[in-house]
This record gives structure tokens, sequence and C-alpha cells, in this order.
């Protein structure tokens, strides 16, 4: 148990559970955060002007988007995906979640779902299984890190039952998985009727 903070140091965070979570904010960790309808560019260029300094905006917008450019900025995040996928919403999953643009509130609904399922098997899984599949996604891109930002947190309640790394690592590679078909898809539309 003792090299723990030193794994978890290695995935980029410093302090476990170091971020209080306030009264009912447990309850709050998957519900969305931030919502933006993202309807033309003016919106756009004021959604990146307003989440530019957000710490993984950039990298999860961009993560499951292979067809933009990887040096955009935060700032041109936002209108470069408007102008690949056109209109949809932008939100923040959760305080400590993915950031996602999604084209319709459906897709939206799928994605916070998604997300919502990883939370509650973490919720209840012991740390080491936690940090196991944290260094599993890891390995899968820089922005599969939805386990290391809620372990900033103490949001865990363990339980004899919870979840192994091999689950939960399989909800967070179905959430970015769900998240680049998403985005794939309305590429594609987008590509077709232009």
């Amino acid at each position: 148990m003792a090299d723990l903070p030193a794994r978890w140091a290695a995935l980029g965070l410093l302090r476990p559970r170091s971020q209080p979570l306030p009264e009912g904010a447990r309850a709050r960790l998957a519900h969305l955060a931030e919502l933006r309808d993202i309807g033309g560019p003016s919106e756009a260029a004021r959604a990146g002007a307003e989440f530019a300094g957000e710490r993984w905006f950039r990298a999860d917008l961009l993560g499951v988007r292979p067809w933009l450019t990887p040096d955009v900025g935060a700032r041109e995040v936002v209108p470069a995906v408007l102008r690949a996928e056109w209109t949809g919403f932008l939100a923040l999953l959760g305080e400590h979640g993915p950031w996602v643009y999604a084209p319709d509130i459906r897709a939206l609904q799928e994605l916070s779902g998604a997300y919502a399922a990883l939370v509650t098997a973490a919720r209840s899984a012991p740390e080491p299984a936690v940090l196991l599949a944290a260094e599993r996604s890891l390995t899968l891109g820089a922005h599969r890190t939805l386990l290391v930002r809620l372990e900033a947190t103490p949001y865990r309640q363990p339980t004899r039952a919870g979840a192994d790394a091999a689950a939960l690592h399989d909800l967070e590679t179905m959430f970015w998985t769900l998240a680049g078909t998403q985005a794939a898809q309305a590429h594609a539309r987008w590509q077709a009727r232009r």
C-alpha cells in the first residue's frame, strides 16, 4: 500500500483525495456541471474563451477527434469542432469529469449515462483496483484520466463487492469509445452535407 501515493503521482495526481467534496457534491459527481448550446461561430468562440483555462478541456475534446490537428489551442478547440461537426452541446459531465461535445440531447444523455456508470462502479471499488484501472486507461491516451480526476476527491466508499480493475478499465474505455463514435458520426454527417 505504501507505493500507492507514488503510483498516483506518476499519473499526475500528487495528492489523492485532497479536494473536498462539499455537502451533496458526492451525489452530483456525474451530473452536468456546465452546458452550452453551440449554435454557431459566436457561441463556439465564447465557449472557447470561457473554458480555455480548464485543465482537461482541450485534451478531452481533441482526444476523440483525430481529424483535428493536435496543435489546436484551447481557445480554438470549440470553433474547430464546430467547423468539423457543426452544431451541438458542449458539456462538462460532473465537476471532475470529462468535457464532451455532443450533436444532440440524446447523444449527451448517452455520454452522461456512460460516465455515471463509471463513477458508480468506481465509488464502491477499493483504491488498488481504481489505481490499476487508471494506469491501464492512461496507456491508451493522455486524455483518459477520468479515474485520476475522481481520485482527487474523497468520492470512494469501498464495499466488499466493489468493481475490479478490469471492469473499471472497460467502463472508461466504453465511455471514450462512445465519445469518439459520436464525434466521428457527427463529423461524417457534416462532411457529407457540405
